[in-house]
């Protein structure tokens, strides 16, 4: 996943990524790990995912930080979502009666 742009709106910031679906356990990944960064940096806000865009996943930052606390947050969500891949792929599990097994309704 690639960071395409940061915006700055009202009092969040937007990292607009290229990212079209994210995995639970990604985004789980990508939180306890930014937690620990903005901590690092003194930052009492959290982020937030917005993926109602017309374009790819927003990762929001809570805040607008000064430009060198800046600079580091997306410094390290760059190195943090890097190996994530942008598509990911689905999966679906279905689970179907065991073959061969007869089901019987009781009253």
């Amino acid at each position: 996943m690639k960071l395409l742009r940061r915006e700055e709106i009202w009092i969040h910031t937007h990292f607009v990524t290229d990212c079209s679906y994210l995995p639970e356990h990604f985004a789980r990944e990508i939180r306890e790990k930014m937690d620990r960064v903005l901590e690092r940096l003194g930052l009492v806000f959290g982020i937030h995912f917005d993926g109602r865009g017309e374009e790819g996943l927003r990762i929001v930052l809570e805040c607008i930080p000064l430009r060198e606390t800046m600079e580091k947050a997306e410094g390290a969500l760059r190195e943090i979502i890097g190996p994530i891949p942008a598509r990911p792929r689905r999966t679906k599990v279905q689970i179907e009666p065991a073959a061969g097994r007869i089901a019987v309704e009781r009253r």
